[in-house]
């Protein structure tokens, strides 16, 4: 009898404490940019991750790894933002946010947040094809590349292409899509059909 009551004591205590090491903060729902990206970590972690989806063309985790490489929770239910700054050849500094997902971004969001910097980059990646769902705004600078399953897999290397892009924006402020297969948004001029 007391061997039960040990345990139902044990079970008990173990309700007042989160399970496993999971963080203290509160989970980021309201989209703004507050996890800061450290370039100097992320870019070598991500340069592993470009080698590892060499020949791959299926991105199931492909998200939550680029977020774990550079430095973003992988909560569920909010995208995923960061801030990271970065100083170019002359001496200016570009504070940007970087936007990794499955889903396509509400402009508006930005400004609602207070999440709206000099430059916002979203990247999202879908295993299918939607109807493009990007809605601008006059106020935010914001540049999105989508890129879909079945236009993955019909490039060479196209998620390593991805990953090496993001190496040069977290280096350079500057992304560029070197797959050729992204369908891009851009804010303030209207979405793409």
């Amino acid at each position: 009898m007391e061997d039960k009551n040990k345990r139902k004591n044990k079970k008990a205590r173990r309700l007042n404490f989160h399970k496993g090491r999971q963080s203290r903060n509160p989970s980021q729902t309201n989209g703004t940019p507050k996890i800061q990206i450290h370039s100097g970590t992320a870019i070598p972690k991500l340069a592993v991750l470009s080698k590892k989806y060499l020949g791959v063309n299926d991105p199931m985790g492909f998200l939550t790894d680029i977020r774990l490489a550079i430095g973003l929770p992988d909560s569920k239910g909010a995208s995923k933002y960061g801030e990271v700054t970065i100083p170019n050849k002359n001496g200016q500094i570009l504070h940007a946010s970087l936007r990794v997902t499955n889903h396509q971004a509400n402009a508006e969001q930005y400004i609602i947040h207070n999440a709206n910097l000099d430059y916002n980059l979203s990247i999202v990646v879908r295993r299918k094809w939607r109807r493009n769902t990007f809605v601008p705004h006059d106020d935010v600078k914001l540049d999105e590349y989508v890129y879909y399953g079945r236009s993955i897999a019909s490039g060479k290397d196209t998620l390593t292409k991805i990953i090496n892009s993001i190496i040069e924006f977290l280096k350079s402020g500057v992304y560029v899509d070197t797959t050729g297969v992204a369908l891009k948004n851009t804010s303030p001029v209207k979405k793409q059909k």
